[in-house]
């Protein structure tokens, strides 16, 4: 991507040219205007001493062309000059024939000028009727005098008018591009100040940026700094302490298996070995199940919300196969475990892997703290106001006290009369989070009659099957 500069520059300089093209046009018809003012007067001098020595005499209309008439475009010598005096009746009386009378003819006195050719030349012309008022003349004693001149010599004034108007706008522009080129260096200066500011700083250092002596253009830019590293800050906060828990946790079945471990070599007698290599087997186990729910909270954390490999999935027959897969766990306990709801159809956009560990957690920690012969009841419908999709999971377990329900969600938290049943206080944690991260809400309530849990998951619906 360019920088800003050459940003900048690719939409000031073509500006620029365009500017000063439609100002190099003005300025010309600005320039050839004033030659032809100047100009003009000559024309207009030379028409007002003919018509000054028109008159007429035995009744006929006599011109004398006055040499003043004409030395007015002596110093021009590469000019040519024509002039005509054209009668009332629309012959010509002196002068040069078929010169062109410029159209509409002015009134009588008014000067007027126009550009003509004449022989194949680009000439100025001037006009002037002029009236004799004298009554020896029959008819109409209106005369028009014309005179023409070339107009290579105003051509060569209107663009050495041009060229020394276009030099000093050039050299305006010049000047006025090393100031931009200048303001915008100083413009940048806080950004590379921003930029040598967080290269300076340390690997740990995710203290905010002083926003302090910045251009209010650049506050937002650094605001957004400070609210990622803040965001970076919380993750590592959080990887810290979960590194710790997980320490402080697997300490424990670590020293377990070291104690049974070194009892076991003690004992002589195959049976108390075996007992000892079957304890040792338990708790593996558990460790293996604290270490992979370990995983699956680290995986629901790091989508913070944001899951990225997102696809269309039908959460009816989601449940339902969990609900299957987890079938001979409740056959062990002679556990009644039912799906009803819909059959299919009930839609959500997310990330399967982390929906089916969601819903895994919630039917296994259901059905190991039912007592045997007890009931477990998965449901999954399409709620309208607003557009979710509901699971409900009941059991008809010891439940939750409402004073602890928001406390289970914490990571390695349990009740304290669960400890006959073997677990890692993970489990919600993790349903929680995989419900963040896909905008969805977990609820923990108590069933009908005050007996078992009932844990509802609303997760937004998808928009289209």
């Amino acid at each position: 991507m360019p920088s800003l500069r050459r940003r900048v520059a690719a939409w000031l300089l073509p500006s620029l040219v365009v500017v000063l093209t439609v100002n190099a046009v003005l300025s010309y018809r600005g320039a050839l205007e004033a030659a032809n003012l100047a100009y003009d007067r000559s024309l207009w001098a030379s028409i007002k001493s003919i018509g000054e020595n028109s008159y007429v005499k035995d009744e006929r209309i006599r011109v004398d062309i006055p040499y003043s008439a004409l030395e007015v475009f002596s110093e021009g010598a590469q000019e040519r000059v024509f002039y005509a005096v054209i009668g009332p009746d629309g012959k010509l009386l002196t002068g040069y024939p078929d010169m062109p009378v410029p159209q509409p003819v002015p009134g009588d006195g008014v000067l007027k000028t126009a550009d003509a050719i004449y022989n194949g030349e680009a000439v100025r012309m001037g006009v002037m009727r002029k009236r004799l008022y004298d009554p020896s003349v029959s008819g109409d004693d209106d005369i028009f005098i014309l005179v023409a001149e070339t107009t290579e010599t105003r051509t060569v004034l209107a663009r050495q008018l041009f060229f020394g108007s276009l030099s000093r706008q050039l050299a305006l522009i010049g000047l006025g591009s090393l100031l931009v080129i200048v303001a915008m260096g100083t413009a940048f200066r806080p950004l590379l100040r921003l930029r040598d500011t967080i290269r300076q700083r340390t690997d740990e250092d995710l203290t905010p940026v002083s926003a302090e002596d910045m251009p209010n253009e650049i506050r937002p830019l650094v605001d957004a700094i400070n609210h990622h590293m803040a965001r970076i800050s919380d993750m590592l906060d959080a990887r810290k302490r979960f590194l710790a828990d997980a320490a402080h946790q697997l300490r424990t079945p670590l020293t377990v298996l070291g104690t049974q471990a070194e009892y076991g070599l003690r004992q002589e007698d195959p049976a108390e070995m075996r007992r000892s290599l079957e304890g040792i087997g338990q708790s593996i186990r558990g460790a293996q199940r604290l270490t992979n729910q370990m995983l699956s909270l680290s995986r629901a954390e790091a989508a913070m919300g944001m899951v990225q490999e997102r696809s269309r999935v039908d959460l009816a027959v989601l449940v339902r196969n969990v609900a299957l897969d987890l079938g001979s766990m409740a056959l062990r306990k002679k556990i009644d475990l039912a799906y009803e709801g819909a059959q299919s159809g009930v839609f959500v956009d997310g990330n399967e892997p982390m929906l089916r560990e969601l819903f895994s957690n919630l039917l296994d920690n259901a059905i190991r703290y039912t007592p045997d012969g007890g009931q477990v009841t998965a449901s999954v419908s399409l709620t309208a106001e607003p557009s979710a999709a509901a699971t409900l999971i009941r059991d008809s377990g010891p439940g939750i006290p409402p004073a602890e329900r928001d406390k289970v969600f914490q990571r390695f938290y349990r009740c304290a009369d669960r400890n006959d049943v073997a677990g890692s206080g993970l489990g919600l944690a993790i349903v929680r989070e995989i419900c963040t991260a896909h905008h969805g809400r977990v609820t923990l309530d108590g069933n009908p009659g005050g007996c078992g849990l009932a844990v509802s998951v609303h997760l937004p619906a998808a928009t289209t099957a």
